[in-house]
């Protein structure tokens, strides 16, 4: 018998998996993909390394921050130009970066205004339930709809917080948008920098990799689960194949959109199965288009476009750019379509050849069904606490379920390291 089955390899399970290694317990980790790293995915485009999935980091993480200064890896800062462009309508203005942030910034204020009120403590979101009960019960839609903004402020706020909620904002819960403000220290220029600046010049899996080899554990991939089941004082594991595993333990680390395609016997609670029918809000996308341009770096920013945020992250040799396009719809992406890719494109930033396009869709994706976890009205007031609460020798473990930050790989360390100290002592 295992001391404790982790399932998932991405952060939040690897880190669980060497939690366990670290208290003396053996661990075991199944995961259904045929590589780790979860919503992390460093991959190869024509001999340039990027990532289809999560990848920026800061100092402000402190989970991730340890773990970077420790594979001691390369910060990048993507390349800036002064000129850039943003959409009111259909109709596309151009300035410097310091005039469209000025309005970004004067929209947002008002957006997060008496943040340092609502979440003194951001780490810690339910410290004071009452501070955060108002934005908790609103969406992100109707908190930008109470605000008195112009025409370009409406425009540039829509789009840092489809940036934020990966997805529509008339879904995703208001609370969200303070939530990396306040972890950012309250202010704007901090969030894009904690949230979208920094990357890693040898991709995620430099510092995901480290982790692993900690854990010292057998991994076995393309292993996805069927079934998670209590019996007694053991856990048993069962396998699509239709093997059985048994543990004294067991860490679900399992996306929480993706949570409902596990058997659970006994089954989990009826606060933890309305928080899993409720699931996550994040259902973007993630873009790459290789272009050719000239005049420098590329900004744009466009509401409720497939390519809503558009910035240059690799200025190749030449006159080829990559750029990063974070949308708030998956499901408007035409995978391979750079007849599509271009039209879209011509709608945010002018002047840019489309000559390839990379994405993952990660919406369809059976063991994520969406992107970072962004989480809708009531989450915290009915189902927070109640997602990280051991069930018998279960516990769930994800980026989803941090107190911090949630829905970044510091929230899946965070959480992964809470589940598997849990686990190895259960254990």
């Amino acid at each position: 018998m295992h001391d404790v089955i982790v399932i998932g390899a991405g952060f939040a399970g690897c880190a669980a998996a060497r939690e366990v290694r670290r208290a003396g317990r053996e661990p075991l980790i199944l995961e259904a993909r045929d590589r780790i790293g979860g919503r992390t995915w460093t991959d190869d485009w024509d001999g340039q390394r990027f990532e289809r999935g999560g990848n920026y980091f800061h100092w402000f993480q402190p989970h991730l921050w340890t773990e970077v200064v420790a594979a001691g890896v390369t910060p990048l800062m993507p390349p800036y130009g002064d000129r850039v462009h943003w959409t009111v309508g259909e109709e596309i203005r151009t300035g410097s970066r310091a005039e469209r942030e000025a309005l970004n910034e004067s929209a947002w204020d008002k957006y997060c205004a008496g943040s340092w009120e609502i979440l003194p403590q951001p780490h810690a979101p339910l410290a004071d339930a009452n501070r955060i009960g108002r934005l908790d019960g609103m969406t992100i839609q109707e908190r930008i709809d109470e605000l008195d903004l112009t025409d370009d402020e409406r425009a540039l706020l829509m789009v840092e917080c489809q940036g934020v909620a990966s997805g529509h904002l008339d879904d995703a819960g208001a609370l969200s948008v303070v939530r990396w403000h306040a972890l950012s220290g309250h202010s704007l220029a901090l969030t894009q920098e904690t949230a979208g600046g920094y990357t890693i010049a040898e991709g995620t899996i430099a510092f995901l990799q480290p982790i692993l080899d900690a854990a010292a554990c057998e991994l076995r991939l393309e292993a996805p689960v069927e079934a998670v089941e209590q019996e007694g004082d053991r856990v048993v594991v069962t396998l699509r194949s239709g093997e059985a595993l048994p543990a004294r333990a067991c860490v679900v680390t399992a996306p929480l959109n993706a949570l409902g395609s596990i058997r659970f016997e006994p089954g989990l609670s009826e606060g933890k199965r309305a928080g899993i029918a409720l699931g996550q809000a994040g259902l973007g996308s993630k873009v790459m288009l290789r272009v050719r341009t000239t005049g420098g770096p590329v900004a744009g920013m466009h509401p409720d476009h497939p390519f809503g945020f558009i910035s240059t992250i690799f200025d190749l040799p030449g006159d080829e750019q990559i750029l990063v396009c974070f949308g708030n719809d998956g499901a408007a992406i035409r995978h391979g379509d750079l007849a599509w890719a271009q039209r879209e494109l011509d709608r945010v930033v002018p002047g840019c050849e489309v000559i390839g396009m990379n994405c993952h869709d990660w919406l369809g994706d059976e063991w994520s069904r969406g992107t970072w976890g962004i989480h809708r009205p009531g989450w915290y007031a009915h189902h927070h606490a109640e997602m990280q609460r051991p069930e018998g020798r279960v516990i769930l473990a994800n980026s989803d379920f941090a107190d911090g930050w949630a829905g970044f790989v510091d929230g899946a360390l965070e959480s992964g390291k809470r589940g598997g100290a849990w686990a190895a002592a259960a254990a």
